[in-house]
Order: structure tokens, then sequence, then C-alpha cells
């Protein structure tokens, strides 16, 4: 469904619920998940075919945020959008029109963590 990744950080405080939402229901692919200091993990998830990974840092300081700090590029928002509601997926804004480039839309929904997630086209 996702081309590849845009722009990914995104802090978090349960990386199995992490793994859980990006793996099951948006369909990326875990590519690292080891130990690491203590009692930390390190976790990266890829869409097939990107170079880009998404960490998946524990931060204890560190709310999650209110802008989109990840962006998944799709071919049609609109079919990755009812895909992703037939899953369950709840979103916080339907796919609309850019306002910042034509012929780009964009919908918006929030992770396992509360972080925004954009998904738009290229």
């Amino acid at each position: 469904m996702f081309r590849h990744v845009k722009f990914s950080s995104l802090p978090v405080t349960d990386q199995g619920r992490a793994i859980a939402f990006y793996r099951d229901l948006l369909g990326l692919t875990l590519s690292a998940d080891q130990q690491y200091g203590s009692g930390w993990r390190w976790i990266e998830l890829e869409v097939a075919g990107s170079p880009t990974r998404i960490l998946f840092e524990r931060r204890a300081n560190e709310e999650p945020g209110e802008q989109p700090v990840l962006i998944l590029v799709v071919e049609s928002v609109d079919a990755a959008y009812e895909a992703l509601v037939t899953k369950g997926v709840v979103f916080d804004q339907p796919p609309i029109d850019a306002p910042w480039a034509p012929r780009e839309r964009y919908a918006l929904l929030r992770d396992s963590e509360g972080n925004l997630v954009m998904i738009g086209s290229d």
C-alpha cells in the first residue's frame, strides 16, 4: 500500500503496542527489534522497498506530538483510506486536497501512541 516513508520521528511509550499498530494494522515490516541499554529496545519498521527506516524510541520525557511527524506516501490516498478504515483504523481527517500543492491529497490518523500520521501522495 505505502510507497515510501517521507519523514519519521516518533516517540513512543509502549514499543510493543507501536509495533502491533504499524506492523499489523498498517502493514509495515519489522526490520529490527533488539535489546540495547537498560530495558530499551532498538526497533525499526520499514515500508517494503524503501531505504528509509522508522525508529521507534521509548522516550521518558517526551509526549507524542500534535503535528504529523510521520508522512507515509501512497499511490492513492483514497484507496489507502478505504483499506485502512476496513481494518478498523480511525482517521482524524479523511482524504482532502492539500492546500499547499496541486494534485496532492492527504489524510490524518493517530497511531497507538497518539502521534499524528499523515498518508499522502507525492
